[in-house]
């Protein structure tokens, strides 16, 4: 239902959106999370996640609400979508006691080396450019490609996917964000009667094998643009790093950040389709 805005935005946040890393209790970030935040560029990808989202939140209105919403549909989406407030829900919600200082430290370093710096640029560049539907395409084709070519490259892609669980994470926030969605449709009034969760639950479940397509092949067609510029040693260093125990913290801590921001968004998203959805009936 929200392919766009609710699946690629989950797969890009390894590297270049170490965003939120580790925020104290309240919200505030220390120095050494200060550090880290800019050496993966952590403005810039809350500022692409909210310029993405918008974009992909306003068709919904032509699968919902045809021709009811308008400039008040767009005026309450960018209300929602605001880099500032985005990083408050995933710094309120980031679970800073699964990294130690330790683990900071050891992400922090790794990010601020040229290399780290140019998976950065590499993955922040690539999401920029791949929520273009035409040059996703491309990127689609490419992957395929590679495939029937028997490249080195998409072996190295798929022990990076694997390393970092990132297709199961993708697939688990895809479908808790449906859910999200569907409640909020459900409790703002969007139907006669309130949905039962276990119909909801259902209808979500369903959407499980093509999630799961979409999020392999996205994957691998994203990762293979973000990192075109690295040589198969550096991929290997890449794939090294993550599987460290600080990276697998500094990871698993930074899905659990977003799964809520993705949530939260998904639920107003719902909450309010659903006003726009039943003011004809008023």
């Amino acid at each position: 239902m929200l392919r766009a805005a609710l699946l690629p935005l989950f797969l890009v946040f390894f590297g270049q959106a170490a965003l939120a890393q580790n925020a104290t209790p309240g919200g505030e970030i220390s120095p050494e999370l200060g550090a880290l935040f800019e050496s993966v560029g952590m403005d810039e990808n809350f500022e692409i996640l909210a310029e993405i989202g918008m974009a992909d939140a306003i068709g919904l209105e032509d699968n919902l609400f045809p021709g009811r919403g308008g400039d008040a549909w767009r005026a309450v989406l960018t209300g929602f979508y605001q880099s500032g407030p985005l990083q408050d829900i995933f710094s309120q919600a980031f679970p800073s006691d699964r990294l130690s200082p330790e683990d900071v430290a050891q992400v922090t370093l790794f990010y601020s080396t040229d290399l780290g710096q140019r998976i950065v640029s590499g993955e922040l560049t690539a999401w920029r450019a791949i929520s273009d539907e035409a040059t996703e395409e491309a990127a689609n084709a490419a992957y395929f490609q590679l495939l029937e070519d028997n490249g080195a490259r998409a072996d190295l892609l798929s022990r990076f996917i694997e390393v970092n669980g990132f297709i199961d994470l993708n697939v688990q926030g895809a479908l808790n964000s449906n859910y999200a969605f569907y409640r909020g449709l459900s409790d703002a009034g969007a139907y006669e009667q309130a949905l039962p969760p276990a119909m909801m639950l259902n209808e979500v479940w369903g959407q499980e094998p093509e999630i799961r397509r979409e999020t392999v092949l996205w994957l691998n067609s994203f990762q293979l643009m973000a990192y075109e510029g690295l040589s198969d040693a550096e991929m290997e260093t890449y794939i090294a790093f993550s599987d460290t125990p600080a990276a697998r913290a500094y990871n698993a801590a930074l899905f659990a950040g977003f799964d809520a921001v993705f949530e939260t968004m998904s639920y107003r998203l719902g909450s309010a389709a659903a006003r726009f959805m039943t003011a004809e009936r008023l």
